[in-house]
């Protein structure tokens, strides 16, 4: 069970924010911390097996380090398996679960995507993955506008996070001819124009309310043109695309064009990024590519974005405090004398430094991830 203090959202859908990241990244205890990282498949009308998913993952957790500090392990994986057999609703496709009873350390978050299973206890929480997630999937505004209707939704993480109505009485079509027509026809454009006036203005309330990073527009061929005319230059920098479509789209159907869009848009980015990093690095701009120059940088606080691929971990060691860390088989930290210890996963530790100095992530992928993998597959925007 989780601590009695800790706030346990059993039956719904919670995204992590940057702020939980940031928050989790500064956690440590010297009684450890189980990290867990559970993915369901469809259910296909049958209750899913959380018992059996979790063990499976847990099973991936041995024994050594002075016997997992003496069964607090095994404290930590019962109090998550009577979690899950007794008060766990799943609301989503995947669970993300840190606990640590001593210091009252409970989240769960759930999301409506697959992620990577894992099981770690460490003295920290593993939020690399976390990270990378968050990385990937910016915040959508969707507008579906018609004559007289416009649905506006937020899309996050791959889920409708909020829907807002905007309805109007549109004219209908004159039997007139002649003047009286063309007045009337006039008259539907004005009120046209009045309601996506109207579904704007809620669009920028919106953004006010739960700012976004980027907006689609979906409709009729005329609505959606005349409402891209009246957006304002801070929405229309935003607009990632538009499509033709119907007001009564699925939420579903729209949660994939966001992916559809998303993806596209992120492989873009990534591989701009990395370019623009590896000429940088060449010409001795702020900029580091390698293990050796980033992390070194990492520790000193002049990293203001990280840029990591999606490779096969790199082992080294690193120093307690968090001023240094290296590939290299060293025993003592350079900067404070401290002892050294070892790291599964560099790149897991270089995200979780760069949130504690407020620095900026970036998980690449696909072509940009094979160009940065040629050199060594870490690098790093600097501040100075």
């Amino acid at each position: 069970m989780p601590p009695k203090d800790a706030s346990t959202p059993t039956g719904q859908l919670r995204a992590p924010t940057e702020r939980d990241l940031r928050r989790l990244a500064r956690f440590r205890s010297p009684h450890g911390v189980l990290s867990v990282y559970l993915s369901f498949a469809a259910a296909e009308g049958e209750r899913r097996d959380l018992h059996a998913v979790a063990l499976d993952v847990l099973h991936t957790l041995g024994g050594t380090a002075r016997e997992r500090l003496e069964g607090r392990l095994d404290e930590e994986r019962r109090g998550l398996i009577d979690f899950l057999n007794d008060d766990f609703e799943l609301a989503g496709r995947s669970a993300v679960i840190f606990s640590c009873r001593p210091r009252g350390l409970w989240v769960v978050f759930q999301l409506q995507m697959p992620v990577e299973p894992l099981a770690r206890f460490a003295e920290r929480p593993v939020i690399a993955p976390l990270a990378a997630l968050l990385d990937v999937h910016e915040r959508y505004a969707v507008a579906l506008v018609d004559k007289d209707r416009a649905r506006l939704l937020h899309v996050y993480l791959g889920r409708v996070e909020r829907e807002v109505d905007v309805v109007d009485e549109y004219p209908g079509r004159s039997k007139m001819g002649g003047w009286s027509e063309a007045r009337y026809s006039h008259h539907r454009d004005a009120h046209l124009h009045v309601h996506l006036l109207r579904a704007m203005n809620q669009l920028q309330e919106e953004a006010r309310r739960r700012p976004f990073d980027r907006l689609l527009i979906g409709g009729p061929d005329e609505a959606r043109a005349a409402f891209l005319a009246v957006l304002p230059r801070s929405l229309r920098t935003r607009v990632a695309g538009t499509f033709g479509a119907e007001l009564f789209l699925s939420e579903y159907e729209i949660v994939e064009r966001v992916r559809a869009v998303e993806e596209a848009s992120e492989r873009e980015a990534e591989r701009r990024l990395v370019s623009d990093i590896l000429d940088a690095a060449g010409s001795g701009a702020l900029a580091t590519v390698g293990w050796d120059d980033t992390l070194q940088a990492l520790g000193e606080g002049r990293v203001h974005k990280l840029v990591v691929a999606t490779e096969r971990p790199v082992r080294g060691s690193a120093c307690p405090a968090g001023d240094f860390a290296s590939i290299e088989k060293l025993s003592q930290c350079p900067v404070c004398g401290q002892l050294l210890q070892h790291v599964p996963d560099l790149a897991e530790w270089a995200v979780e430094r760069a949130l504690e100095t407020d620095a900026m992530i970036e998980t690449v992928h696909q072509d940009a991830e094979a160009a940065l993998a040629e050199e060594a597959g870490i690098a790093a925007v600097l501040r100075y």
